[in-house]
């Protein structure tokens, strides 16, 4: 049954895109940068510095996915950080955007 095998990684790639999507469209490129690096064009000053999604000890306040989706929908007050909370997002739009963010921690194999 090897020939299933490529769907599930199709279908994960197509999430992890729609995810790249929503991310940019919702804003957080402005902060976290194009390619989630934490160096948007809004990250200067900022202490402590957008999150880095690629990498895992970037992450102050955990980097599974039940923790970046509660940062992402609460926001972040502690710690001198200004996350703010994005409370509207659609559950299966802020699940795309979680996948996206957990796949930038896996990319260099981190």
């Amino acid at each position: 049954m090897l020939w299933g095998c490529g769907s599930a990684q199709a279908d994960t790639a197509t999430v992890e895109n729609k995810g790249k999507e929503l991310y940019l469209s919702y804003g957080c490129a402005l902060c976290h940068g194009w390619e989630g690096q934490g160096n948007g064009i809004r990250s200067q000053g900022f202490n402590p510095p957008p999150t880095n999604f690629h990498d895992p000890k970037a992450y102050l306040h955990g980097n599974d996915g039940n923790s970046i989706r509660r940062s992402i929908q609460y926001g972040i007050k502690e710690d001198n950080s200004i996350m703010p909370a994005f409370e509207d997002i659609p559950p299966e739009e802020l699940d795309k955007i979680v996948s996206y963010l957990e796949s930038l921690q896996k990319e260099k194999g981190q």
